[in-house]
């Protein structure tokens, strides 16, 4: 998974603002279930690996402390599912506020969403 993560072009979806103790990232196959399996990525290291998108989420739960001021969180596609390309809805819970991005990776390219605190400087 390691060389598919250093080997695809990023392609930058959006940035969500981190704030409190922890963010709940909840990922979801979106539009038709298909088969799409996953790895994700926080700051080029693997946190999760052989992730199967269902119509139930599949939560993750990351401390705030452990990130940066400015962290990077990438999807990427292990396979594209019996309907090209591999797209995930996810759903970052943030102090009770909902974010809503839909990513999407194919065998070149692998989504990225910036997880950027509220104290943090603009840019990267």
């Amino acid at each position: 998974m390691d060389a598919l993560f250093r080997n695809r072009t990023k392609t930058f979806v959006g940035e969500i603002p981190i704030a409190g103790d922890s963010v709940t990232l909840d990922f979801y196959d979106n539009a038709q279930i298909d088969g799409d399996s996953i790895s994700i990525f926080l700051d080029g290291r693997m946190i999760a690996t052989h992730v199967l998108l269902k119509a139930k989420a599949y939560p993750l739960k990351i401390a705030v402390a452990d990130l940066g001021p400015v962290s990077e969180l990438t999807m990427v596609a292990e396979n594209l599912g019996s309907i090209p390309p591999n797209t995930s809805l996810m759903i970052a819970w943030v102090n009770g506020v909902r974010h809503e991005m839909r990513l999407e990776s194919t065998e070149q390219t692998s989504a990225t969403v910036r997880l950027k605190k509220a104290d943090a400087p603009t840019g990267r």
